[in-house]
């Protein structure tokens, strides 16, 4: 069964703050997100929702998906309501909403208060340590699978990388002992879905530095990382095969 997660990455969140120009979204409605002592006065909302009980759930759509930038904008309440018409406010009609509102404040983007930007951490951090306080107090701490929750997604993302290279040295040693017994196993099954799985993780790494540049544009070294892995990325998609 799916769970369904509201987890928001904070570069998503601090993207879609100031890019809302500290209003809500819905055409010609000045009704702030944050009051001037900084309580937050709108409501988050997704467009397509993240369970089956919201308006436009999208079965489809993974939690990663719901809850990214794109899926996302502030509204008040009483706007809030009005879009749970699904028949006038489709996913397309919301997604114009959001990019009609964001237009205004691309170049311009409203700065928030490090107190609100403060909290949002204080949030994200609270949850991690509750991870590594769970996982002291673990049933079996001698098998305990390690979690290191500082690792930042760019560190997660080439350890993956690392156990699909482990992966495939599984597969070259099952190659040679089951190729007769196992054939589209192991010579087809297996090198397809880590061919799948090293495009799929190369995706990611590019989609978040480029999610990444848009709050630090100036960052030398992310612009750098951004220009290495698209350069791979285009040889990938160029050649990368699939066994047949």
């Amino acid at each position: 069964m799916k769970k369904y997660s509201r987890k928001i990455p904070l570069n998503n969140l601090k993207l879609l703050l100031a890019r809302s120009g500290n209003q809500c979204a819905f055409s010609n409605c000045s009704h702030p997100v944050f009051d001037n002592d900084g309580l937050l006065v709108a409501q988050l909302c997704h467009i397509e929702a993240v369970s089956p009980k919201g308006q436009r759930y999208n079965p489809a759509k993974t939690n990663r998906e719901i809850n990214s930038f794109d899926n996302l904008l502030f509204l008040c309440y009483r706007h809030h309501k009005v879009t749970d018409n699904v028949s006038l406010y489709t996913v397309e009609k919301m997604k114009e909403i959001k990019a009609d509102h964001e237009s205004k404040f691309k170049e311009h983007s409203y700065v928030y208060s490090k107190e609100v930007l403060i909290n949002l951490e204080k949030e994200i951090q609270n949850f991690w340590t509750k991870v590594e306080h769970v996982q002291s107090k673990h049933i079996v701490p001698e098998l305990a699978v390690p979690i290191d929750s500082k690792k930042d997604i760019l560190a997660l993302i080439k350890e993956t990388h690392e156990y699909l290279n482990h992966l495939t040295e599984v597969n070259s040693v099952l190659l040679n002992e089951c190729k007769k017994t196992q054939f589209e196993y192991v010579c087809l099954a297996m090198p397809n879905l880590l061919t799948r799985l090293n495009i799929t993780i190369d995706q990611l790494k590019i989609k978040y530095l480029e999610e990444k540049i848009l709050n630090e544009p100036d960052n030398k070294n992310l612009l750098n990382q951004l220009k290495k892995a698209r350069k791979n990325f285009e040889n990938t998609a160029k050649y990368a095969i699939l066994a047949d």
